[in-house]
This record gives C-alpha cells, structure tokens and sequence, in this order.
C-alpha cells in the first residue's frame, strides 16, 4: 500500500519525452523500463488522451512462467485510498458529512479517538494524512507475515487507538498514515449500510463499468499470481472487508481504465462530480487522497499501490483529459515503484528507463563493503566466501546478496535493496541504506568515528533539518564527516556544497537548495531548484 512517486524530484539530469500515441509507443516504453529486468514483472499499461485509450504489456522475461491473463484481476493496494475518498465526497455532497466533521462521529459511540486539547481529528485530516496517527496500527503483529492484515479486526484496530500518543499536532504536517485511512474506512463503511464492499459496488463500481473489480466477492475476473521482487510467488493480501479502503480493491485493466476516465469526465455527470471534488486541494499537497503535484507546469493528481505481491499507478493530468494507468504483477516499492514509467508514459521529462539487470559486482565494491554494520536495533555482518557475498543478521539465517546494473545490491528470497554509500578510492563502504517494506534504515559500519565538522561557512547550521517538498517527499540537510549533506525521501545521502547566502549546490543532481528565512532570521523553508522547475517545502 506504498507511494514513491515524489521521489522523482531528486534525479538525474531530465530527458525529453513525447506523450506515445500509438499501442506500439506505449509498447516501446514498456520494454525500455523492463526488459531483462531482475524483478521478472510482468507490467500492463494504459495511457488515455481526450477520450483515446492506447494499451500495451510487456514481461521483464527473467522469471518462468507466462504472463496474467489480459483480463486477471490485479491487487492495486493504496490506488484503493482514492475510491475510498470518491465515497467520502458522496456522503458529503449528500449532506450527511462535512470534511471538518470530527471522525468519532461517525465511530461507534465510545471510540477513544486521541486529541490534543479541543483538537480533534477531524475527516479532512484522515484524508490528508496530517491526523498525527502512525503508518500502522499499534500492536498489529500479523500471524501471517506474508499476509499482514488478515488477523486484524475491526474492534481491534479501533481498541488500538488508546495506545496511541500523538507525535505530531494534528492537521499540522503530513505523514502517510494507512492507520489513519483503515479508521476512515470502518466510518464509511458505518454511514453507507455496514459493508464496504456493497457500497463500493453500489456507488462506484456499477455506475462507472468496472463490471469485475471487488474486494473479496470476485465477479468473474481470475485473480493473477503476485510476485516479490525477485520473482517468487506470492501469496494474495487480505483484510476485514470494512478494513479495506485502505488498499484492498483487486480490479482488471479494463475497470481501472473506465476508473481513470471517469476521474477525467467520462461518466454519470453526479459521480463525476464527486470524482472531481477529491481532486481538488485541501492541504499539504494533498487532494482527497490525491497527491497533487506541478510538474513542468502541468498540474497532476496520482496514487501508487503497493501490496506483497503488486504495484500500481494511476497518474491523471484533468486539464488536459490525460491519463496513465500501470499495473504490475510484482511488488516494485522497494525498488522505487513505478513513477518513472508513469512520468514518462504521460509524456514528461523524467530520468531515462533502463531496467534493473543481474549483473556481476566489482570485485573492489564487494571487498569494500565486506565488514559488520548496525542497522537498527540489530548488526549485519557481510562478508566474501567462494566468490559469493553473504550477508547475516542477529539472530537470523544467512543469505546472499546479488548486484543490479543501478548499482545496488538485493538478496533472493525476500524483497529488500541495499543501497551503499560510495567509498573514497581503497576504502571501505561507511554507511549504506537498507530499504524493504516501503522504510528505509541506515547501516552503519561498526567502529565508524565520525571527523569533527570542517564545513567552513557555520551558516550551514541554520540549514539543518528536514523539509516538505511534497505530500511524501522531503530533503534533509545535515552534516556528517565533515561535509554538507543532503538526503531525498528513500533515497541515498550525497554531498552538497554551500554556493553562497543561504544557498547550497548539489552537483550530482544538477541542483540547488535556496533557504528562506523569516523576519527573526530563522530559516522556515527551503526552495529546491532543479531542471528549470521550483519547489518550495516548508521546515519541518
């Protein structure tokens, strides 16, 4: 149930792209973002342009197998959140919801919901993921890890509220929360007849076509076979089916394809409206669960989906009635989702596709990070035996670790990528970032000791700190070793250098960082700059 798509604001220098207008482009995109690619996935896609719809699929062919049927049903994860916000939109164009509405309203009477004050968490901040809750339930610990949500229940996901602290003041700042979204699913649920399903069929699903996509009750459609990210079988998700909001819909290409036209206009002129009511801006870069973005002056609304098993994209441009639809057999989140292909499918500048291919690692790179690391609250050790890295975690079995053409190293067996942080020229790898899960941690080589900072201009110290540049993208600025650093939301640290008055480059990436300051001199916000576009977040 995970989104990348903002992490594309820190990339490498843009190419351009043309919108393709032919099944055959769509096609040759396809397979220039996955043939020969480790994951083995097999991708469908649809763009739509002013009532045109061009379609293509494509298979990595590193796995065996054939690909889904055209018609399978796809588990399109949090893609579900903007179904679930089109039902929202109903109940409050039908006057029995508002947005500022507290949502233990509309719990069952006696729900201990956390406030801070006379703060409550109203429906707008559910649907902005700024209500302060955590990403996942307190407690949840699944029975079933390869299938995490099919243990919890209602009840027990609404008894969890009375863990939770507030970390946050709510509405103030956004922090993806499927927590949040699986408590507004059960209120939606509760306001539309006690099955979320039936009112998702009733309401959206039958008006719009999408004759085959459900939560639990198939209508026809053959579920296809999920993957991880190196090709293994995966077992399907499942949850309560009031839970399901959250990102439980499993649907067709030819459902998600009615879906995004209708969000572009095409269909019943009243849940048109509705559709086009969660696209408008609410906070935080957020629509009703959209993610709303301006990219190279075209004004988009997107969702990525996430499960053990799938991806999904959907990627609407409203004023121009475009659309891009993408969905995959494997789950692509650890590797960065599916946001380049979409960006490019829409027609946008964005960092050329390329596969992720097995190759062979530099003999240097793999001496280089041989040693023993923490990461978290446990040590990896990795190291070198009969050409082969292994690698081995406190208190668990060994695996190896194989290499990709991105530069990255990944085990088989279970989905998680190992991102070193370059060494210096004869040294070994100090830090690296590990990613499974949709999280990220750093590894740090054990008996590291960090040089005193030796960045010469001290404002640096006024920089430091985390800044919202989108919905689920942020740049810290900080210092380690010595030098300026700057890291993107699930993406490696790397070095920047100040280039004047508040002012910072970042040469790798063809950037710059601006920081504004506020009539007492403090800095609030940091405006990023970068192939010809400006992007402007404020201090965390």
């Amino acid at each position: 149930m995970n989104r990348r798509i903002a992490s594309a604001l820190l990339c490498l220098p843009a190419w351009a792209a043309g919108m393709p207008a032919s099944d055959v482009a769509v096609e040759k995109l396809l397979t220039a973002r996955f043939d020969g690619d480790r994951s083995g996935a097999c991708v469908q896609a649809a763009v739509i342009d002013s009532g045109k719809v061009w379609r293509a699929a494509r298979c990595a062919g590193t796995r065996k197998g054939g690909p889904p049927a055209a018609g399978a049903a796809f588990e399109i994860g949090s893609v579900t959140k903007t179904m679930t916000a089109a039902l929202v939109a109903g109940l409050v164009d039908a006057g029995r919801w508002s947005l500022d509405d507290p949502i233990a309203r509309h719990l069952p009477e006696g729900t201990a919901v956390p406030r801070q004050g006379e703060r409550q968490i109203l429906v707008r901040d559910l649907l902005t993921h700024s209500s302060g809750l955590p990403a996942l339930p307190p407690g949840l610990h699944p029975t079933n890890p390869a299938d995490p949500y099919a243990s919890l229940t209602d009840a027990a996901l609404l008894a969890s509220l009375k863990q939770v602290q507030l970390a946050r003041p709510i509405g103030e700042h956004p922090e993806y929360s499927n927590f949040g979204m699986m408590l507004l699913s059960i209120a939606v649920a509760r306001s539309l007849g006690g099955d979320l399903e039936v009112a998702l069929r009733g309401q959206l699903f039958q008006p719009l076509g999408m004759k085959t996509a459900y939560v639990a009750r198939p209508l026809g459609a053959e579920p296809a076979q999920g993957h991880s990210a190196d090709g293994t079988p995966t077992a399907a998700w499942t949850i309560a089916t009031n839970l399901a909001g959250v990102g439980m819909v499993k649907a067709t290409m030819d459902d998600m394809v009615a879906y995004a036209r209708a969000q572009l206009g095409d269909g019943p002129a009243a849940l048109v409206a509705q559709l086009r009511r969660t696209q408008q801006p609410l906070a935080h870069g957020f629509g009703m669960n959209w993610m709303l973005r301006k990219l190279q002056g075209r004004d988009l609304a997107m969702h990525e989906g996430g499960t053990g098993g799938f991806s999904s994209l959907v990627m609407l441009e409203p004023a121009a009635k475009r659309a891009v639809v993408v969905l995959a057999d494997t789950s692509l989140t650890d590797l960065g989702g599916l946001g380049d292909l979409g960006l490019a499918l829409l027609g946008l500048e964005s960092p050329p596709l390329q596969p992720r291919r097995s190759v062979e690692a530099p003999p240097a790179l793999r001496q280089a990070l041989a040693g023993e690391y923490e990461l978290g609250s446990m040590r990896l050790k990795i190291w070198e035996a009969n050409d082969r890295l292994l690698a081995q975690a406190t208190g668990q079995v060994a695996f190896e670790l194989h290499y990709d053409s991105r530069g990255e190293f990944y085990p088989l067996g279970f989905s998680a990528l190992l991102r070193p942080e370059p060494p210096a020229s004869g040294q070994p790898v100090a830090r690296f970032s590990w990613h499974q899960g949709g999280g990220v941690m750093e590894g740090r080589r054990v008996g590291l000791v960090n040089a005193p900072p030796t960045i010469i201009n001290p404002a640096w110290k006024d920089w430091a700190g985390e800044f919202q540049l989108a919905p689920q993208f942020s740049l810290k600025v900080f210092e380690r070793d010595g030098r300026l650093m700057v890291q993107g939301s699930g993406q490696p640290a790397i070095a920047a250098a100040v280039a004047g008055k508040d002012r910072i480059e970042i040469e790798e990436v063809g950037a710059t960082v601006e920081f504004e300051r506020d009539a007492g001199g403090t800095v609030v916000a940091a405006v990023l700059l970068q192939g010809g576009q400006k992007t402007r977040g404020a201090r965390k």
